[in-house]
């Protein structure tokens, strides 16, 4: 049903989320939409715009939210700033603030990375995490600006423990198409796989 609402309303989509992540929400899923002037409710679905959304205080995670809508943009656009670029910053809070620059790929709504067996970042697991991107576009030197597109991603960190040789070679194929040899069994022992189910998703264009 998910995929479905993406692809039908992919020139408008901002966001879309499903039950578990609501509160006080009866609905199957809510759909953000740009230029949805009221809310409307169909099959259980409700269509809505980005204020009003965020207005009703669904969301279980008190996600902040971005003061200029106008400049979102949409679901699809998000998803490709976050497959053309190869890399970001993840950000966990534990005893500390902490945040650092990975390699990513993209599977279906899920965003993977990465590591070895030890690092403070594994301290952020099973929590409410941020992963942040950003397409630099240029100094535009007349408005004393740096354009650029970014995209900022809440979800759970969770460690994968299934289907980790296909998640690797999906790696390496999406960053070292070339390589070729088989990966050995050690090699897969001592990589962790982390998985970033998107909760919530921001796009923004700042242009001039």
């Amino acid at each position: 049903m998910k995929e479905d609402l993406i692809n039908q309303y992919s020139q408008t989509l901002i966001n879309i989320y499903p039950k578990k992540y609501l509160k006080n929400c009866l609905y199957d899923y809510i759909v953000v939409l740009k230029n949805q002037e009221n809310p409307i409710e169909k099959n259980n679905i409700l269509y809505t715009n980005y204020q009003d959304f965020f207005k009703h205080d669904y969301l279980i995670y008190p996600i902040p939210v971005y003061r200029k809508p106008r400049k979102l943009l949409t679901y699809q656009e998000s998803m490709t700033i976050l497959n053309n670029m190869n890399y970001g910053s993840l950000a966990i809070t534990n005893d500390i603030p902490y945040c650092v620059s990975l390699n990513h790929f993209v599977v279906d709504q899920h965003i993977y990375f990465h590591c070895g067996q030890q690092g403070y970042k594994l301290k952020g697991l099973n929590q409410l995490a941020c992963y942040h991107v950003v397409e630099d576009l240029g100094i535009h030197q007349e408005a004393f600006t740096n354009n650029h597109n970014s995209v900022v991603v809440y979800g759970i960190l969770k460690e994968v423990k299934k289907n980790k040789k296909a998640l690797l070679e999906a790696f390496l194929k999406r960053f070292t198409p070339d390589f070729t040899k088989d990966l050995t069994v050690q090699a897969i022992e001592n990589t962790k796989i982390l998985e970033l189910e998107i909760i919530h998703i921001t796009g923004k264009k700042h242009f001039h």
